[in-house]
């Protein structure tokens, strides 16, 4: 037994003897570190960009190399901060039921999660991530811009190169325009039921997408026009080919773009000019900032929602 001890814990030692220093990490690396649930940084609101594991499109930039080959420092949370420690509590006193807050779901089309304020308003943002990201990167950047809505972040069922998206991609602009349609025709069904089974209010709901994301509901306003009336398009561009008859004259929209995103930035006046020229009243905005989320994408987001999302409990 003491043999059998000795050779374990010899075997033990020469895992840590083996184990590659934090400098030798592979770009695979950085993309595992891209895809983790990452804390929030102090200039950054969404440190983890729409990235894709395929290389050849958004792949890991000079940037995030740099940063992935530096030693990880581990912070210690402070749930009195966060918040945690109430979820704590009321976890303690039973009053969050086993599908609560933040579970996944998986009964319908899409896999979801429901985050509830404990002050709700009335209010729901539905959250859409960007490639290779899932339901749960955009709760934080909802819950600054939107604290007192109730969040229903979804995760895209279509899985290439690795990477979650919403529908596939030819090249990083170019798309599968019989797979973006089937995809937006499944998540209409999707908003239906899922409307149904919470009681949302759809004229009190704000569409937040990312990149990726904010094309799927860029498409789903084209072809469902009635279904959004409000939504938030983050790094975003037109996706759709062919004509459509929309008629988007209920619909308000802000779009985000980055100034020095070259990937999408230059298609953004073209989503916009798309939009206005089907009847939706849109504000663009484009920000100093790459094709990443930060601080000024809050600022915005939250000055436009103050306004647009009062007008919106009007009607």
């Amino acid at each position: 037994m003491g043999k059998l001890y000795f050779y374990a814990l010899i075997a033990g030692m020469s895992l840590f003897a083996v184990a590659p220093p934090a400098s030798g990490r592979s770009i695979a690396d950085c993309d595992k570190l891209q895809t983790a649930k990452a804390e929030v940084l102090s200039d950054t609101v969404d440190p983890i960009p729409d990235v894709d594991k395929n290389d050849k499109a958004d792949a890991c930039s000079p940037q995030n190399k740099a940063v992935s080959q530096q030693p990880v420092k581990v912070v210690p949370i402070n749930i009195v901060a966060t918040g945690s420690a109430n979820i704590l509590k009321k976890a303690i006193k039973g009053d969050i039921l086993p599908q609560g807050e933040g579970s996944l779901h998986e009964n319908l089309a899409f896999k979801y999660r429901i985050y509830r304020p404990e002050a709700p308003n009335g209010d729901t943002m539905v959250l859409l991530h960007g490639s290779g990201q899932d339901e749960t990167s955009l709760v934080s950047f909802g819950s600054k811009i939107a604290p007192n809505a109730l969040l229903l972040a979804v995760r895209g069922r279509v899985v290439q190169d690795g990477s979650n998206r919403w529908y596939r991609r030819l090249t990083p602009v170019s798309f599968d325009q019989k797979d973006i349609r089937s995809e937006a025709k499944a998540f209409a069904e999707f908003l239906k039921q899922v409307t149904r089974e919470y009681k949302i209010d759809s004229n009190r709901t704000t569409f937040l997408g990312y990149s990726n994301g904010a094309n799927l509901v860029n498409a789903v306003m084209m072809l469902y026009p009635d279904l959004v009336k409000q939504a938030v398009l983050l790094r975003s561009m037109p996706v759709l080919t062919g004509i459509s008859e929309a008629n988007l004259a209920n619909a308000r929209v802000l779009t985000v773009s980055g100034a020095s995103d070259q990937l999408y930035a230059p298609y953004a006046p073209a989503l916009e000019d798309l939009l206005r020229s089907h009847g939706a009243r849109v504000e663009a905005r484009s920000i100093k900032s790459d094709h990443g989320l930060g601080k000024d994408d809050v600022k915005v987001v939250s000055e436009w929602l103050s306004g647009a999302t009062a007008e919106l409990k009007k009607n």
